[in-house]
């Protein structure tokens, strides 16, 4: 009996979808519009004559059909992509396709990659951002750099740095206000906030002074938009190590002051464990283990010039 198939591209957008919970972000993926994305799932759905997303407001949801699909359907694809790198030799599947969170992309790894990029191009880069975390189960990210307390016992993990939390600002605002005396004085200034790290009232604390009243100010949801408000004079915001020591050595930003909360999270380099030991793989991790520890350097000078 002959087999029926439904069509191919519709079956790779749906998966994306799926994957994704999302029409953007599986456009974004496929590098296709957001209206090509649905014309293929509303193309594969007639074809079903099966509904396989709930649309709601502002978020999508697998039906009972859809999630029934979707899992073999990511399965399929990913021994195609196998069955593909084995038949083309391994040098076919070296990449290097990296994901991270924005801030991590835009305040530190972004300015230095092209280095890295410069000494290995033989090797396809791509560098993708996210607001969570690669399930790396479609085989596009091959490596993943993560914020957080490193326990992922299904991959291979290994920690690039840690980070401290500190009052960071730009220059100017202390030259346009009056001087600081105390921790206490910070509050005299507007706040910025980053949802993704230690808040003003347990820096406070750690620091002696009272952690009341410091709910005021702008709220961010990346650290490179708290960061930019803070050079851009708007404030006070916490500063992350790796992430403002470039900002500080350049002058854009300054700590005044010398009490510093080590982050319960660090940094790491996450992949699949299969590919851990990939000689393209490992390179990158020395890389990027080098790299840290040079902005650590360049950090722990600031912080030691420190008034």
């Amino acid at each position: 009996m002959k087999q029926r198939m439904p069509p191919l591209i519709a079956l790779r957008v749906f998966e994306a979808v799926a994957r994704n919970l999302s029409f953007t972000k599986a456009a974004e993926e496929l590098h296709v519009t957001q209206a090509a994305v649905s014309h293929q799932v509303r193309k594969l759905e007639e074809w079903l004559q099966v509904t396989l997303f709930l649309r709601m407001n502002r978020s999508i949801k697998l039906t009972k059909e859809g999630e029934a699909y979707a899992q073999p359907l990511s399965e399929a694809f990913k021994i195609i992509a196998d069955a593909t790198g084995h038949v083309l030799g391994e040098d076919a599947s070296k990449s290097l396709n990296i994901a991270t969170y924005d801030s991590i992309a835009t305040k530190w790894l972004a300015p230095r990659i092209k280095a890295y990029q410069a000494s290995v191009p033989d090797i396809p880069m791509t560098l993708f951002t996210h607001s969570s975390y690669s399930d790396f189960k479609s085989g596009e990210i091959d490596v993943e750099i993560r914020y957080g307390d490193g326990n992922w016992p299904d991959l291979s993990v290994e920690k690039i740095a840690d980070e401290f939390i500190f009052p960071v600002c730009s220059p100017s605002l202390l030259e346009e206000d009056s001087p600081l005396s105390s921790v206490n004085d910070v509050k005299n200034f507007e706040l910025i906030h980053d949802r993704m790290v230690i808040g003003w009232p347990n820096w406070l604390e750690e620091a002696g002074g009272d952690p009341e009243g410091t709910k005021k100010g702008m709220h961010y949801n990346h650290s490179h938009l708290v960061f930019q408000s803070a050079i851009a004079g708007h404030g006070f915001a916490l500063g992350r190590s790796l992430l403002v020591a470039n900002d500080l050595a350049e002058k854009r930003l300054i700590a005044p002051f010398k009490t510093m909360l080590k982050s319960n999270f660090s940094y790491y380099l996450v992949c699949p464990k299969d590919l851990s030991e990939k000689p393209w793989i490992r390179s990158f991790y020395d890389w990027l283990a080098d790299q840290a520890a040079q902005t650590s350097d360049v950090f722990e000078e600031v912080v030691a010039n420190t008034a």
